[in-house]
């Protein structure tokens, strides 16, 4: 059997990565457009289209936690330290400025009376604590989700420096093991957030370390011997057709079952791993061609701005103007790209140049979390 395919760091040098990025905002779309696409789609239920969108999101944080945890663990690795400073600044010109700049519109846009809302709602987004305090806009309710992984970006890089890998690793269990019982703790303890069950840190957060933990076993040999029989086109299919199919068509599977607050996260996170697995090491399979192709990546690329201004084109406004709500949705995410996106990642580059990132901007990672990292 050929040896599994490795990864050079970069996002763009991933395989399937961008591919997977559009399939999965691609289904938050479809989810958010559930109205006219049952007219267009009779035979398709309209919950079906809104477990797609849950997972669409979950497929995001699978691939957050990897990828971050990749190049987190390729620099430590490298030069045996993490500069924290320089992971959070660039995380802020890759993040902050397309979002605020679609806050500002969507907060005109309201104080214009074109949009309801409350003013309230936009402190919440831009503090990034929707997933606890959200509510009153209906421009802002995806943030939730973002709020989520900036949450993830505060705690899981220094956990990862200070701890090592090993360590690390076994935290990324615990959460994955825990988030289950949190959710059920806070499903009967407070009730009042049901709503936000799959979006508050302490019951959310699994999916994510999925990912993490993910790209800490992928330098394991031990691990890539484990894994290597379960990276195949059967496999990756009957996973597919589980968190597309078979998983929604349970009725206890629902959100509200106690079969979902217990396994169902859990069971999809467990099978999008192997996807992304998959299509990532077998680029060359049928799904890796598909994923790679430029529609796809292209989508891929621009699928965080996809994913920001699709909402104010989703929802009454997907039924009232379906299909060109479609085209302004890509419309506004090509503009935030080339407009907004492309020149903050280009003055990042010339400001990190700039700093240089002198050894005082690093954490210096103890030689045992170091060696823990290399086996």
């Amino acid at each position: 059997m050929k040896k599994l395919q490795r990864m050079q760091p970069g996002s763009r040098n991933i395989p399937s990565l961008d591919g997977l990025r559009a399939i999965s905002v691609l289904m938050v779309i479809a989810a958010h457009m559930n109205a006219p696409l049952v007219r267009l789609f009779p035979f398709i239920p309209f919950w079906l289209y809104l477990d797609w969108g849950a997972l669409g999101v979950q497929v995001f944080f699978v691939i957050s936690g990897f990828l971050i945890t990749h190049l987190l663990l390729k620099e430590l690795n490298a030069t045996g330290t993490v500069s924290l400073r320089r992971f959070y600044f660039r995380r802020a010109l890759r993040i902050f400025p397309p979002f605020y700049v679609y806050l500002a519109v969507a907060l005109a846009l309201t104080l214009a009376g074109l949009f309801a809302g409350e003013l309230r709602a936009f402190l919440v987004a831009g503090t990034y604590t929707w997933n606890y305090l959200g509510g009153g806009s209906d421009l802002l309710g995806h943030t939730w989700s973002l709020s989520l992984e900036e949450q993830f970006y505060l705690l899981w890089p220094a956990a990862l420096v200070y701890l090592g890998s090993k360590k690390s690793a076994r935290l990324a269990v615990w959460v994955i093991l825990l988030s289950p019982v949190s959710r059920i703790v806070t499903y009967f303890l407070a009730p009042q957030h049901r709503a936000l069950l799959n979006a508050m840190l302490h019951t959310g957060l699994d999916s994510i370390m999925f990912g993490c933990l993910l790209a800490i076993l992928w330098r394991k040999e031990r691990f890539n011997a484990f894994v290597q029989p379960l990276v195949c086109g059967p496999v990756a299919a009957i996973a597919a057709a589980f968190v597309l199919i078979l998983g929604p068509v349970f009725p206890e599977y629902r959100f509200q079952g106690s079969y979902s607050l217990v396994f169902g996260f859990t069971l999809n996170a467990i099978c999008l791993s192997l996807i992304l697995l998959y299509v990532v090491r077998v680029p060359n399979s049928p799904a890796g061609r598909l994923l790679n192709t430029p529609v796809l990546r292209h989508l891929g690329v621009i699928s965080y701005s996809i994913y920001l201004w699709q909402q104010m084109f989703t929802g009454v406004n997907a039924t009232r103007f379906f299909p060109w709500s479609l085209a302004a949705i890509l419309a506004c995410a090509e503009l935030s790209y080339w407009l907004v996106e492309r020149p903050s990642l280009r003055l990042r580059d010339r400001m990190e140049a700039a700093f240089r990132w002198k050894k005082s901007a690093a954490v210096t990672v103890p030689a045992a979390a170091a060696l823990n990292d290399a086996g």
